[in-house]
């Protein structure tokens, strides 16, 4: 069996149990499809261990006041933002499948994998030596094709396809959204070139839902209740990263957001159906409304 998929095994394991002495770790590693008639000796859980800090976006340390080892994340270089750990972990968990995927791939259904990862090395790359980029770019508006030179700001992946904010030469201080997917013949410029504004992603992106960003509308509080069974649903697959739950009985849950509202805002609430209720603001509730008897004239 892999090293790979045996390190992977043992950070799902304190993932899940927490702490664990490596007699406990060998208790769970019996019942696990991995083993093979023989515990883990304490000379390879050290290769383990080394093996896992090198190579994937955590470590292992032992505590010698309990007597057991404990996973942490690396928040040097992750911060407190989680999702890009969840994301190159999840990318590991694929590899070590790819195998058995490939074998029993009739009784796997997957959704499509993000559009435009192709690219997203030569931008980060460009990102990394304070370079831009120059592409063909197919605009959906327009029909047409156009090389750009753009210097990148942000990367960002949502609903299955990767989005780069970035600045157009062409337009200094102002930053435009460009789908991965509709650029052709990307490449690193020679010449060194940095955005015009320091402005960090979390001030990009703040209230934003999804890709969209506004200059003009600031975030706003906004409250919905959410009926029977449904609340499980957004509790557990959050409608934004704000999603606060602020006031809950049996019967419905109310959650608390700050957000800009937009098209893919009302659309992921409209997703909800009778399940949902836009409380306040009383605009986001009106907006609601007249999507909602718009709708209703088409039946």
């Amino acid at each position: 069996m892999s090293k790979l998929k045996k390190c992977l095994y043992l950070i799902n394991l304190l993932e899940r149990k927490g702490a664990l002495t490596l007699k406990e770790i060998n208790d769970y590693y019996q019942y696990s499809s991995l083993y093979e008639g023989d515990d883990i000796q304490a000379r390879t859980f050290l290769r383990y261990k080394d093996y896992i800090e090198v190579t994937f976006p955590c470590y292992i340390e032992f505590n010698a006041k309990t007597g057991k080892y404990e996973l942490y994340r690396h928040k040097a270089l992750y911060g407190e933002d989680d999702s890009l750990y969840d994301y190159l972990l999840s990318a590991y968990h694929i590899e070590g499948m790819t195998e058995l995927a490939l074998k029993h791939r009739n009784r796997i259904v997957l959704s499509e994998a993000p559009t435009g990862v192709e690219n997203i090395q030569t931008i980060l790359e460009a990102i990394d030596a304070k370079r831009g980029i120059e592409c063909d770019y197919y605009s959906f508006n327009k029909k047409t094709v156009k090389h750009q030179t753009l210097i990148p700001y942000f990367l960002r992946a949502w609903e299955n396809r990767w989005y780069m904010v970035a600045e157009p030469v062409t337009h200094p201080h102002e930053q435009a959204v460009y789908a991965l997917e509709r650029m052709d013949n990307v490449e690193m410029t020679k010449k060194k070139m940095l955005p015009s504004d320091k402005i960090s992603i979390e001030e990009y992106f703040d209230g934003c839902f999804g890709i969209n960003h506004s200059d003009n509308q600031k975030p706003e509080t906004i409250r919905i209740k959410v009926y029977d069974t449904q609340v499980e649903y957004v509790r557990a697959l959050p409608i934004h990263e704000s999603q606060k739950e602020v006031e809950s009985t049996p019967e419905w849950t109310i959650f608390e957001y700050r957000i800009v509202p937009c098209f893919n805002f009302y659309q992921q609430l409209l997703w909800h159906r009778e399940k949902l209720e836009v409380l306040e603001p009383q605009s986001v509730r009106l907006a609601m409304k007249e999507i909602i008897e718009k709708m209703l004239k088409l039946y």
